[in-house]
């Protein structure tokens, strides 16, 4: 068994998508342990919240992939509740519009303005417990757009889809980039790396490199 087959034998994710946007929120957990994390908590957040209390977990991040309101409405509720930090790429702060984000009349009751606890930044690594996961900073949807790598699992946000790459007529979107950090970044991944984007199902990159229409590998 390789460490990475071995990283994913000691890792359980589940998969909670919102009936308005179907944007996915990972919820990743320690089969030896309670220790979880959540992946962009967002409309879908009470469904997320049911679940760390019936299996009694313990959040110990909340990761958010990019600032869009779909991928971090639940991160202010979660945070108050479980007191775990915020990771967040500092780029994304400057298309959160809290104002107009407290007008939206699908945002959940309670949504605040929230602080990074975690900066992130390209290559860096975070602790979960005795593993760890690396971060990829990959701009293109937004200019904090970034993915999280664990072994050869990547929670790619709205970077790379099964057939499709995020959308860059977004505040903060730039077609350039996302193609620069969906070949130079993603596609270095090994080919077997499976892919859980923010949106729709799952992939791999040997799948993206030899079938995606927007960006083909070379």
């Amino acid at each position: 068994m390789t460490s990475a087959e071995a990283l994913r034998e000691k890792l359980e994710v589940s998969i909670f998508a919102d009936d308005l946007f179907g944007e996915n929120c990972y919820l990743i957990r320690r089969r030896d342990t309670n220790a979880a994390l959540a992946v962009d908590p967002g409309l879908q957040l009470d469904r997320v919240r049911e679940q760390i209390d019936a299996e009694g977990l313990t959040l110990e991040h909340i990761l958010v992939t990019h600032g869009h309101i779909d991928h971090v409405a639940g991160v202010p509720t979660l945070h108050a509740e479980s007191r775990a930090p915020i990771a967040m790429h500092p780029d994304d702060l400057a298309i959160l519009d809290w104002g107009a984000i407290a007008q939206y009349p699908f945002v959940p009751r309670g949504f605040t303005p929230f602080a990074i606890d975690t900066t992130l930044t390209h290559g860096m690594t975070l602790a979960f417990q005795d593993l760890s996961l690396r971060v990829l900073h990959t701009p293109g949807h937004t200019q904090g757009s970034v993915c999280f790598l664990f072994g050869l699992d990547c929670f790619a946000g709205d970077t790379l889809f099964q057939r499709g790459i995020g959308r860059t007529d977004l505040p903060g979107g730039d077609m350039q980039k996302i193609v620069f950090s969906i070949r130079n970044v993603l596609y270095a991944l090994p080919p077997k790396t499976a892919v859980h984007p923010g949106h729709g199902p799952a992939t791999t990159i040997e799948e993206e490199k030899l079938l995606n229409p927007f960006v083909p590998g070379s």
